[in-house]
């Protein structure tokens, strides 16, 4: 069974059929194949239809139009000014800003794609006119916004959280300091290369108040992340109410208070977060559709006994099951590996003593790493769009940085507890 749903699954991706149709189709064949005469095509429809159908689901499309309208009202821009006066104009100031604009807008849309869009798109320009070289500018936001869904609210934990049955908020609370890490290691690199490069330019804070009054303007779109998180971490919303609360939060502040949420601006926004919802929901039924025969077929014990039967090391597993999901994330989206290895790698690392927790947070964190890696990268195609580079002269940089994630990713591997700690202190594990 799993031969011909695995060669079938090839066999359509090669062809270049869309992913989440390729799932469904080499599901479809497997029922054909082994489970004839059964209502294949209704039992098909229904896994897709009901997989889908789940509250915390709901969160998806919600955090994608609180991403978009804080772009398009300008809230993100009020992030990237904050986090610029703080800098100051020393080396590497505005990558630094880059950066930590990544990071706040990280803890309110949950999507990397959103976060390359939002925050490339203001600072690749900004940093070009300073004198920063244009591949390494796209190259560093790239590697920022693969921390948007580390730090939470973040979608693929809502996906791992949905496929294996766990708690929402103990994944997002545990992403904190994952994400932190990420973030402190770009920095550090940025500000290496900045001395070497003398990348360095003006800064508001460099004026009499000036840093104040850009907090004071900019205070509305920093409260975003802490009315969000913290209202789910109190307890006062679940994670499905928070995408809500910061919907509406985002409109009123964007229109009633900057004035600049537009109606072709917020036409704009609802559109966008219906088509990036619309594709992120049709794909988790198709793989949900797939995990169901993996399930069936009793795939996942399988493979985990066969990997046990070679091995019972766990630093070889460990180190066998990062290297494939590497190599996943390099060729398939990070909400669709997430659907359909999740089933597979927890039963097979919770034998060996890992919480399932930990192990959410470091399959987002190492697949998310490949929304930075080509061939399918889509955080650096789309700064690479905004600079208006090559790949050729981009991937060099955008290679030291692929390093500097997987070297945040081995030292969460090697200290597990650096993942655990937040949500052991707060009694959720």
């Amino acid at each position: 069974m799993i031969g011909v749903l695995i060669l079938t699954l090839l066999i359509l991706l090669f062809l270049t059929v869309p992913i989440f149709a390729a799932l469904a189709l080499s599901a479809l064949v497997v029922f054909a194949i082994y489970f004839p005469g059964q209502g294949m095509d209704l039992m098909l429809a229904q896994s897709m239809v009901k997989s889908c159908d789940s509250f915390p689901l709901m969160a998806i499309p919600f955090f994608m139009l609180v991403g978009t309208l804080m772009s398009k009202g300008g809230l993100a821009k009020k992030l990237v000014d904050i986090a610029e006066a703080f800098t100051g104009n020393s080396a590497g100031g505005l990558g630094t800003a880059a950066i930590v604009a990544s990071m706040l807008f990280a803890a309110i849309s949950g999507s990397g794609p959103a976060t390359a869009a939002a925050i490339g798109g203001i600072m690749i320009p900004a940093m070009a006119k300073q004198g920063y070289g244009k591949e390494y500018s796209a190259s560093l936001l790239a590697a920022g916004s693969t921390i948007g869904p580390v730090i939470p609210p973040s979608i693929p934990m809502i996906m791992f959280a949905v496929t294996i049955g766990c708690s929402t908020t103990t994944l997002f609370m545990a992403g904190v300091i994952p994400g932190l890490l990420m973030g402190v290691g770009l920095i550090v690199y940025n500000k290496w290369i900045s001395k070497r490069k003398d990348y360095r330019g003006e800064s508001l804070s460099e004026e009499k108040g000036a840093k104040a009054k850009t907090i004071k303007e900019g205070i509305w779109a920093l409260l975003m992340p802490v009315i969000v998180l913290g209202g789910i971490y109190s307890g006062i919303f679940t994670p499905t109410e928070s995408a809500v609360v910061g919907v509406v939060y985002s409109l009123a502040v964007s229109k009633f208070i900057y004035k600049t949420l537009t109606w072709q601006g917020l036409k704009e926004s609802l559109v966008d977060a219906a088509i990036t919802s619309a594709t992120i929901m049709i794909l988790f039924g198709g793989a949900n559709t797939f995990g169901r025969i993996l399930t069936l077929g009793d795939i996942p014990a399988t493979i985990a006994g066969g990997i046990l039967s070679v091995t019972s090391s766990k630093i070889v597993i460990m180190i066998l099951i990062n290297l494939i999901l590497l190599v996943v994330g390099m060729f398939i989206d990070t909400n669709s590996s997430v659907i359909l290895f999740a089933p597979i790698v927890v039963p097979l690392l919770t034998q060996l003593g890992y919480h399932e927790i930990f192990i959410g947070v470091m399959m987002v964190v190492n697949l998310c790493i490949g929304m930075l890696t080509p061939p399918l990268g889509p955080n650096l195609f789309i700064t690479m769009r905004i600079g208006g580079v090559s790949l050729e002269k981009t991937l060099p940089s955008a290679l030291a940085t692929i390093v500097i994630l997987y070297i945040v990713l081995a030292v969460m591997i090697i200290f597990p507890e650096l993942v655990l700690c937040l949500p052991r202190l707060l009694g959720m594990i």
